[in-house]
């Protein structure tokens, strides 16, 4: 069970010089705190080898004597209005010195002795943390007992199964948990004495509870002697001591049940030599400050203990806190003036929740918020924490940075993070692993999470450890005990941490506490509660999700002033909670799925007493979803019934209710968003929706409104949400003509043909028949438009154009999608910009003479410019280049049609409109997909080579068919026309030989390369293997991006006035250069990549890994596109289609340095791997 956690960073320098200067100055004016400083004689002594456990704590408590080791609230006997004796407490504490508390140990330990307790015997305790619970633990120690403390927030099952497993002799229950633990003794044989501490008799209530437990008792015929501890106490003075307990180190002293957070409590064993341990402060921090302690933290909690024999260890004082539900917490710690806290999440809540009160109460005109907040925070750190804290620390569960920040201002202290468990003791600190006690450690892969420990940039996993501290086992579990220790004798901490470098560790989860969605998003659900408490209007919450779910709910408590402000009126306050719970995931970069898309709001806080939290004050998660469970996953039915009675309401309504407004709603609905957060100007991509919520959406319209609505419409980056419904009005109304895919190939095809791709089902009759006699091409070639030149193969072309142009006064329209002329060219402009000077100013230096941005769409009809370009661009453009596609290998060809296919057709009838104007076609490997290798021609008739086609769920198959049809309709143009064409089928078009940062971050080479760098895990080989098992030699068809551009300009823009000619821009040679040997290189280069050997392993584990990765690097990732490596390639040396055409051209024409296509080489690799680095994408 991990206790100590907290999610700060590493203090600066500047922040420790600057607490350094204050001990020094605090203590120098602090007598108190002057007299609290350690003695390096008592500490030696009490280190001194082999000590037994009682020597240890007689040392140190006689070794201190006379300085105050307990404080406790003062208090006076009053009488209350009902006339009855009640405690009323003093603005000031009283305290017990070291040598008071060994010899009220000594005196309890002579009682109980005298009773018939002996060394062995076992000590259940139950109670708020207090001075008498203390003497009692020392007194139990020195008398050889062994200590049970209980959980006060535990259930009487829970508690009453750790009684049965432990059958102790005493009781020892504050009075304030009397009655609860009666209930237990009742059902515990064993029990001879039940100890009652923190009790006065001159109080009626005390009194006559203590009445009525041992009539109870009397009256259950159950002897068992009951007695204050107070009676103890006088009787032990006057007994003889008690005898030494053994001197066994491995005698067990101590069980510390796990809090059942996760599961059936279980104690974890504490034997004589690790408690002593606690007491030498062996893993505790090193600082040297005199010691005033705030104790708060159950006995129960190892937290709780630390925090009390940290402060008694270095001579300190440790004062308690007055009442169990910490209702006089910021009124006890004014008193006391800590100088060292240990915080935990819930008090950090308190603390925010009282500076926000005040400063909602303090804003004044005139004033910023930040003066304000500055002079509470000062006012809370001088005035209630008595402005002598020197250091702090947050532990038990996760706090947020924000907290962690709000804190560090607010005390000027850094908060330090420490992180350590039950079952292993302290483990390290800042981040820095602690040696000792820890001896060593390792990272163990979870796959069923995706934490592996090849990840790149940092090796996670979940924490393995062997430690000087760590516990020998559970009372009594010796199954569970080996459970948890692996075969190494590793612990298992059940924690998953990232490794930054040797020792230097940071938390991310616990493994138990990550629930995975229902589309195989991971969510770290108490990270999410952690951050959400930092919200002014959020007390506690509670994250909730299951598998079958794609987003969380939850349970929300507000704070108590937010509940005391919309009392009257709490209809207002769920949608403050949801816009603050918003405010506080865009503060935090959280993702849209680690959002409460709904909540339940609870007016009752989770607490101790209703057994929802644990005593550390820690959520208890099986607890909160028997409790809420039910309630939730009736939340769930009814947003789903919701969301399906909302679309089918805008079916019903969308005849009769404006279009835009249906629009709104259907993506609001699919979004789970509110249709009034939706603005007309929103686009979807903004909405977070990616290609396939796109195609989601674009089902839900077409069955709405029964016209087509592509993709490419809905994700373009110059449609917003009226531009979506202006196209739907546009098709419902007729005012659209252009082909679909089911007026093209039928509704519902699945096999489509070259046959029913015809000019005439694409352009008017009349340009047709006018093509005939159009003018001829020129060779003399001036004007070129460019369409898709901010692609990645598009940005090349334009860039050569212009070079090509510039020098002589020519000029390259450049068609790109945008909002307007100014917007698109701000779009092509950015592609320049990748952090390569040298690219950006030769950019800009050409294009300012020679370029010209259009703002335009070749996917819409006359490419969405309006008359004017349009006949201004079929009047001066000498050639197109048409490298412009929607480039998606997951969308299916009817999504695609309109721009790949329609938007070709649009573009041809430019070419043959006014004079002809050869085009240059960017086609793909793709279209070869359904070609029998032995039938295809590099040069030949596509219609004839693939006359029919499927349509199926295949890798790439709706991209590969559209860009087939849109070859067809090119072939039908040339018969037509006599259009000069030239088509250019690329593999693989690989990153820029020369500028830095320039790759294609879409394709799936660099998501290939991107993948392997950051999950560190590559097959053995890519490829089939031989029979043998041996990986074979293979080959990867990949060309540099600026030689495929310079070759497709010299081949397919200079005088070309006739003809048809396709080319295969792909890399022949039998080289042996593949994947595999792309691997090789980048580990040669000393990128962390391990191989594994069975390629199904590695595939599930590849798998595993992406999918644990923070979204946008698993949005870059290969992961969408997985389908490609479901199996080994076949190892082919050489190109496995024909490149003839293409090497002889690329000779002719003098293409690069040698005429020759070039080899892929190490140097592009290593130019991947450090351009990706330089993007960000690892």
């Amino acid at each position: 069970m991990t206790e100590t956690i907290s999610t700060a960073a590493v203090p600066t320098t500047d922040l420790e010089e600057q607490v350094k200067r204050r001990i020094e100055q605090v203590v120098s004016n602090d007598p108190q705190l002057a007299a609290l400083l350690p003695e390096d004689s008592v500490t030696e002594a009490v280190n001194e080898p082999d000590l037994p456990l009682v020597e240890v704590i007689r040392r140190l408590l006689e070794g201190y004597g006379d300085r105050p080791a307990l404080g406790q609230r003062a208090f006076e006997f009053v009488t209350g209005d009902d006339g009855a004796t009640v405690i009323a407490l003093k603005p000031q504490y009283t305290t017990v010195s070291y040598r008071e508390l060994w010899e009220r140990a000594e005196a309890i330990a002579a009682a109980w002795h005298e009773q018939g307790i002996r060394d062995g015997d076992f000590v259940a305790q139950l109670g708020f943390t207090s001075t008498d619970f203390a003497s009692l633990d020392v007194a139990g120690l020195r008398l050889g007992t062994v200590s049970v403390p209980l959980q006060t927030g535990a259930s009487l099952q829970q508690r009453n199964a750790i009684l049965e497993e432990t059958r102790p002799a005493v009781f020892a229950a504050s009075i304030e948990y009397l009655d609860a633990a009666v209930d237990s003794v009742l059902a515990t044989p064993s029990v001879r004495l039940l100890s009652v501490f923190d009790y006065h008799a001159e109080v009626d209530s005390q009194r006559e509870a203590l009445e009525a437990v041992r009539a109870r008792l009397e009256s259950a015929g159950r002897t068992i002697v009951v007695e204050a501890l107070a009676e103890a106490l006088a009787r032990g003075r006057d007994l003889p001591a008690a005898p030494l307990p053994s001197a066994d180190p491995d005698a067990l002293r101590l069980l510390i049940y796990t809090s059942g957070s996760t599961g059936t409590p279980k104690g974890a064993m504490y034997p004589q030599w690790l408690v002593a341990n606690l007491w030498q402060k062996k893993w505790l921090t090193d600082d040297v400050i005199p010691s005033i302690g705030v104790n708060f933290m159950p006995m129960s909690h190892l937290a709780g203990r630390l925090t009390l024999m940290g402060t008694l260890s270095g001579g300190g004082t440790a004062y308690y806190i007055a009442s169990s539900d910490l209702s006089t917490f910021f009124e006890d710690i004014a008193l006391i003036r800590p100088s060292e806290v240990l915080f935990v999440p819930r008090v950090v809540e308190m603390v925010f929740q009282r500076f926000q009160a005040e400063l909602d109460r303090s804003l004044a005109p005139g004033e910023s918020n930040s003066e304000i907040a500055e002079r509470i925070k000062v006012r809370i750190r001088e005035q209630d924490f008595g402005g002598r804290v020197l250091s702090a620390g947050s532990g038990s569960a996760p706090l947020s940075p924000e907290m962690t920040e709000f804190m560090e201002s607010l005390l000027q202290v850094p908060l330090r993070d420490g992180y350590g468990s039950t079952e292993a003791g302290g483990v390290w600190r800042d981040g820095v692993l602690q040696r000792p006690p820890v001896t060593d450690y390792k990272l163990v892969d979870v796959p069923e999470l995706g934490y592996f420990t090849t990840d790149s940039p940092h090796p996670r996993g979940e924490l393995r450890l062997k430690s000087e501290t760590m516990f020998p086992g559970y009372y009594k579990r010796p199954e569970t005990t080996a459970d948890v220790f692996d075969d190494e004798g590793y612990y298992k901490t059940g924690d998953v941490v990232a490794e930054l470098g040797p020792d230097h560790l940071r938390y991310l989860d616990r493994v138990k506490n990550v629930l995975k969605l229902a589309q195989g998003e991971f969510v770290a659900v108490s990270k999410l509660e952690a951050a959400y408490t930092g919200s002014p209007l959020v007390r506690q919450i509670f994250v909730y999700g299951n598998s079958e779910r794609s987003f969380l709910l939850a349970v929300v408590v507000p704070t108590p002033e937010v509940l005391e402000r919309y009392a009257d009126s709490p209809d207002a306050l769920k949608p403050l909670i949801q816009d603050s719970l918003q405010q506080v995931a865009k503060d935090a970069e959280l993702q849209s799925y680690e959002i409460p898309r709904d909540f339940i709001v609870e007016t009752v806080p989770f607490t101790v007493e209703s057994g929802l939290l644990s005593d550390a004050r820690k959520l208890l998660r099986p607890k909160l979803k028997d409790h809420y469970g039910e309630r939730l996953e009736a939340l769930y039915a009814e947003l789903a019934e919701s969301q399906n009675e909302r679309l089918r309401q805008l079916a019903r309504e969308a005849a009769t209710r404006p279009v835009l407004e249906t629009v709104t709603d259907a993506a609001a609905a699919l979004l789970g968003a509110s249709s009034s957060d939706l603005a007309p100007d929103v686009r979807f991509i903004d909405l977070g929706g990616d290609s396939l919520s796109a195609l989601s959406y674009s089902e839900l319209l077409r069955d709405i409104f029964e016209v087509d609505v592509p993709v490419g419409v809905i994700n373009s980056v110059a449609n917003d949400l009226a531009a979506i419904a202006r196209h739907i009005e546009a098709q419902r109304t007729g005012a659209a003509t252009q082909p679909t895919f089911a007026s093209v190939h039928g509704k519902d095809a699945t096999v489509i043909t070259a046959g029913e791709l015809t000019l005439d089902k694409f352009l008017d009759e009349s340009l047709l028949k006018a093509a005939k006699d159009v003018q001829p091409a020129t060779a003399d070639v001036k004007t070129v438009l460019v369409t898709g030149g901010n692609g990645w193969l598009g940005r090349w072309l334009v860039l050569d154009w212009l070079e090509r142009l510039a020098p002589n006064g020519g000029k390259v329209y450049a068609l790109i999608r945008g909002a307007d002329a100014e917007a698109a060219r701000a779009r092509l402009d950015a592609v320049y910009e990748s952090g390569d000077p040298k690219l950006s100013a030769h950019y800009r230096q050409l294009a300012q003479q020679s370029l010209e941005v259009i703002a335009g769409d070749f996917g819409d009809q006359d490419l969405g410019l309006s008359q004017e370009v349009w006949q201004k661009l079929a009047k001066d453009v000498d050639l197109i280049v048409h490298s412009g596609a929607l480039v998606n290998h997951v969308l299916p060809y009817s999504q695609l049609f309109g721009p790949n296919v329609a938007g070709t057709a649009e573009i041809i009838k430019l070419a043959i409109s006014e004079r002809l104007k050869p085009v240059t076609y960017l086609s793909t490997v793709g279209i070869a997909d359904q070609i029998p290798v032995t039938e295809f021609e590099e040069d030949s008739d596509v219609r004839v080579m693939s006359a029919e086609r499927q349509i199926n769920d295949g890798y790439a198959n709706g991209y590969g068919n559209s860009k087939w049809a849109g070859e067809v309709l090119l072939r039908e143009a040339h018969d037509l026309a006599g259009l000069p064409v030239r088509v250019f089928r690329s593999d693989m078009i690989l990153a820029h030989s020369d500028y830095h940062g320039q790759l294609n971050v879409t394709d799936v080479f660099t998501r290939s390369i991107q993948s392997l760098l950051l999950t560190g895990v590559a097959p053995a080989s890519f490829y089939e293997l031989d029979a043998d098992g041996n990986r074979q030699r293979a080959h990867y068809d990949g060309v540099p991006g600026d030689f495929t551009a310079a070759s497709i300009t010299a081949i397919g823009g200079v005088n070309v006035v006739d003809g048809y000619r396709s080319f295969d821009v792909f890399n022949p040679h039998h080289d042996g250069v593949s994947m595999d040997t792309f691997v090789d290189w980048l580990i040669d280069a000393g990128y962390k990549i391990a191989r594994i050997d069975d390629y199904d392993q590695w595939l599930a584990r590849f798998e595993l890994a992406l999918k644990g990765l923070p979204e946008q690097q698993r949005q870059q990732s290969v992961l969408p596109l997985l389908k490609m490596y479901e199996k080994p390639q076949p190892a082919i040396d050489g190109s496995a289609l024909p490149t003839a055409e293409f090497s002889r051209a690329v000779h002719e024409a003098k293409v690069g340095d040698s005429g020759e296509i070039p080899h892929v080489t190490k140097e592009l690799i290593l130019k991947y791997a450090s351009d990706i680095q330089l993007l960000g994408l690892v």
